[in-house]
């Protein structure tokens, strides 16, 4: 099984340069509502001209050229303007790029797999069944056997789905052993010609799992009550007795980390060509005060963005309050200077307190929302109104795709534009569709990723990231609403059906041309993943019982979230029952 020949195979060898393009007659939605018919020069990677409807002719360039001068521009030279591809665009909608703004590319492998259970269950389940993972491709020796090229394929898999789906800009947050792994993640995004923003999930917990689920509240009294009776409680700790402190760090590891960071921006930090390292602890309680501060001074050193999972499940709002000194994962992140910075982004973001939500806003720092896994998982709905009227920028994310099982930012957008209207009686705030595909899918994802005011938006002088889509196709008629129907409608798949997305560009570089990608063999990389992984899988493999350490999880998450009441020694303490209302169905008070 020669991963590497499968990838390799899958990627096109491109060297695609920013061209100059006109695109006449545009369809532009506007932000505030309607349209605009417009002629749009793209060159040398940005929007160069934005000119009313069929006014820029390319024809020998001179037509350009003369609209500069008229209009008080030094205008191209006639070399530049003698290449300039025209594309008729009266039956085409152009939109700038989306951002998927949080995925995790390795899940690609996972999509499907796991049964449901609530996130602290479930990532668990992902890591031991990815190609790396205790189930892995090598059984026990999966995690150093497993080639690097394993990454580079779900890399590519998860990047083409984002760019299908009109992203132009992918933030991986990818967990990986060495720059081996980060290497092929990063050939992949290039061969796709999407800009990346890949951020190494790492941690430094003495023992894994040991910080992934909250504490019991009475665990030492179950405890006692255990060696009382002779009965086991089955837990995560010594002999099966429950947790009773958070578990340490191991200094040795939290200097490792750094040190990986610090060499993954060395080796690949290239944001003129598309990738930019950011510095991603995957959480406030899988990573020491002193792996944060260390994260921040890296920030701090290369201007790097920063990136992480914020209180994205009830059971982690309960873990702040019992292992950080402040009580607040929010603030435990600001204290340590990981929150503030350029492009500061926090994935999930729905257990947040009113005063949480301001100092994300105070520290510029952005929330991402990633409703369908956090559907997906029981997780919880953002309050997204909430968060945009206290000024906290949003941005859109699909997660990894063994928590969402794909990677259609569209579905996402979807989501954030229907979800809002159950949680509020007052129709007239019901968010539009353009709402979240312009604003938070758009302009506040290029804000996330430090990019604000340079890309997002079709605006003279902006970056040439942009989405060009047909009209004409069977999905997108018949004619309403173009945008709404982008958002709310299906994407037909069917032969003759046409597809939506036609064209797309990303730095001024053409990345999608009649549909298809430019940079990867679809064909192939079907027949790659056919071929690696070509046994079907049932669920029921996922569930914790079928091994004693995640049972042992599962056996305490089940006594800390009040779901095994027959065991419960000593009542919840006021201060661990109470959680912000409105982001469940259910009653969010644990019992």
């Amino acid at each position: 099984m020669d991963v590497n020949a499968h990838f390799q195979a899958s990627v096109k060898q491109t060297d695609a340069q920013p061209q100059t393009v006109l695109l006449s007659n545009a369809l532009i939605p506007l932000a505030d509502g309607g349209y605009q018919r417009a002629d749009v020069l793209l060159q040398d990677g940005v929007i160069k001209k934005l000119a009313e409807s069929n006014t820029l002719k390319a024809k020998e360039g001179e037509n350009i050229r003369f609209f500069y001068s008229a209009h008080g521009f030094a205008p191209p030279p006639a070399s530049a303007c003698a290449g300039v591809q025209t594309l008729d665009c009266t039956e085409r909608m152009l939109l700038p790029g989306f951002v998927n703004a949080h995925t995790h590319s390795v899940q690609q492998w996972t999509r499907g797999l796991i049964k449901p259970l609530p996130l602290e269950l479930w990532v668990m389940q992902n890591i031991r069944h990815e190609p790396r993972g205790a189930c892995g491709w090598h059984g026990s020796s999966s995690f150093s056997e497993t080639p690097s090229a394993v990454l580079g394929l779900s890399a590519l898999h998860c990047g083409l789905e984002s760019l299908l789906s009109g992203c132009t800009t992918v933030l991986d947050h990818i967990m990986i052993r060495n720059l081996d792994d980060l290497a092929a993640v990063a050939q992949a995004y290039k061969a796709l010609g999407v800009r990346a923003f890949l951020a190494p999930m790492l941690n430094d917990d003495a023992v894994m799992y040991q910080n992934y689920i909250p504490l019991v509240n009475d665990g030492e009294a179950r405890n006692a009550h255990a060696r009382n009776t002779g009965c086991a409680c089955c837990g995560m700790g010594p002999e099966g007795a429950f947790r009773t402190q958070p578990g340490a760090s191991d200094a040795k590891k939290t200097a490792a980390m750094l040190a990986l960071w610090e060499a993954a921006v060395e080796r690949f930090h290239d944001p003129a060509n598309g990738i930019e390292i950011v510095i991603g602890p995957a959480t406030a309680y899988s990573a020491s005060e002193a792996l944060l501060r260390g994260a921040a001074a890296l920030r701090r050193k290369y201007n790097l963005c920063g990136h992480t999972h914020l209180l994205e499940t009830r059971a982690q709002a309960l873990m702040a309050k019992q292992f950080l000194p402040s009580g607040s994962a929010v603030r435990h992140l600001h204290e340590t200077g990981f929150l503030q910075g350029r492009g500061t982004s926090c994935a999930h973001t729905i257990w947040l307190e009113d005063d949480e939500m301001a100092l994300m806003a105070e520290a510029g720092a952005s929330c991402v929302h990633n409703p369908l896994s956090n559907l997906r998982l029981g997780s919880g709905v953002m309050p997204l109104d909430k968060l945009l009227d206290k000024g906290v920028n949003v941005a859109m994310g699909c997660d990894g795709a063994a928590s969402g099982d794909g990677q259609d930012i569209l579905e996402a957008i979807k989501l954030a534009t229907t979800l809002p209207c159950v949680l509020s009686a007052e129709y007239r705030r019901w968010p539009a569709a353009r709402r979240a595909a312009l604003t938070l899918a758009a302009k506040n994802g290029y804000q996330a990723v430090g990019m604000g005011g340079q890309a997002g938006e079709i605006v003279e002088g902006a970056c040439a990231d942009l989405t060009l889509w047909d009209l004409t196709a069977l999905s997108l008629l018949p004619r309403t609403d173009p945008l709404s129907l982008l958002v709310l409608g299906s994407r037909t798949q069917a032969a003759g059906a046409g597809s939506a997305l036609h064209s797309c560009w990303v730095r001024g570089r053409q990345v999608v041309a009649d549909g298809s990608p430019c940079g990867v063999d679809v064909r192939q990389l079907r027949v790659a993943l056919r071929a690696l992984q070509p046994e079907f899988r049932d669920p029921s493999i996922t569930d914790p019982a079928t091994d004693a350490s995640t049972a042992a999880s599962e056996v305490e998450y089940r006594a800390a979230m009040g779901l095994d009441l027959e065991g419960k020694q000593e009542p919840t303490p006021h201060a661990l029952k109470t959680y912000p209302k409105y982001r469940v169905l259910y009653d969010e008070t644990l019992p």
